[in-house]
């Protein structure tokens, strides 16, 4: 009896050691997806950098904080959001395209060429939810329109992103 309750604990800790423990690294993938009508759009790996303000020069256009996050899908097509905020540091919270600084940019080249644009867009949102000195995550979504005026407007649903963030300077 006692060989066989050794040999029970020492089987039980043998596999218990040997198992391998899986790590959740999804928090570590960086993306921009989006679903464009009825297409799905996905950039790996977009950057982000976060540009200090200039009250040094006459240019009252970088007097604020931005950000600007682009991501490239497999197809060529690019994806831009730009966001604005009046102080240091970047806030979860919602950002509209309403407001100057706020917006997206998208260059569609895998079937034909067009930009779309948040511009003058009143329901456009790009919502931060998560953002750290690392890191930066959120959700958006509203209408875009053609910037060439060719086509009429194109509704963005289910939009997320997470991407790398770097600082710098002006």
């Amino acid at each position: 009896m006692r060989i066989l309750v050794t040999a029970l604990l020492s089987t039980i800790v043998l596999l218990g050691i040997s198992c391998d423990k899986d790590k959740n690294d999804s928090r570590q993938r960086r993306f921009i997806s989006l679903k464009l009508d009825s297409s799905i759009y996905l950039s790996e790996n977009p950057k982000g950098i976060i540009t200090l303000p200039n009250l040094t020069d006459e240019n009252p256009d970088n007097d604020y904080p931005t950000m600007e996050i682009t991501g490239q899908s497999y197809n060529g097509d690019v994806i831009t959001f730009t966001l604005a905020t009046a102080a240091m540091p970047f806030k979860p919270g919602v950002y509209p395209a309403t407001l100057k600084g706020n917006g997206m940019l998208i260059s569609l080249n895998s079937t034909y060429y067009t930009n779309l644009t948040s511009a003058g867009s009143t329901d456009f949102v790009i919502t931060i939810t998560n953002i750290d000195n690392q890191a930066v995550e959120g959700t958006f979504s509203g209408t875009l329109k053609d910037a060439t005026g060719v086509g009429g407007p194109r509704i963005t649903k289910d939009g997320a992103f997470r991407a790398s963030v770097t600082q710098q300077g002006q």
